[in-house]
């Protein structure tokens, strides 16, 4: 995979962004917490993709992330509603019963997004989508 897009950290630091191209597919790789104040860096980094002319599959890394707040919630169900209006395969990837799958499972989100535990599987999935 290379890194073909710029690095997006917030100003304190909170929560990074590294979108990663990935053959046919662009993995945005998140580092940190997904809460109010950061959120709307991964809603712009997905939404920048998905917008564009020719909008290519997403793979939502989200295993280095510690904490997802409901706005981060809100997020990936947003990004998942607009790909799926798009016809373009959107995945999400957590650490198998890590914060985010956990609360992903909890508020029962988790039967509604398309959720693997590492990105070869996800980026596999996208090819025989």
């Amino acid at each position: 995979m290379e890194r073909d897009h710029p690095e997006v950290a917030d100003e304190d630091g909170l929560l990074r962004i590294t979108p990663v191209d990935a053959g046919g597919a662009v993995v945005v790789a998140a580092a940190g917490e997904v809460d109010l104040a950061t959120g709307p860096k991964l809603r712009a980094a997905v939404a920048e993709l998905l917008g564009r002319p020719v909008p290519v599959p997403v793979v939502i890394d989200l295993t280095e992330v510690n904490f997802l707040g409901s706005t981060g919630i809100a997020v990936l169900v947003d990004a998942h509603w607009e790909a799926a209006q798009l016809h373009v395969p959107l995945k999400i990837v957590v650490t198998r019963d890590g914060p985010v799958h956990r609360t992903l499972r909890t508020t029962g989100v988790d039967h509604h997004l398309s959720l693997h535990h590492d990105v070869g599987a996800a980026l596999r999935d996208i090819d025989t989508s």
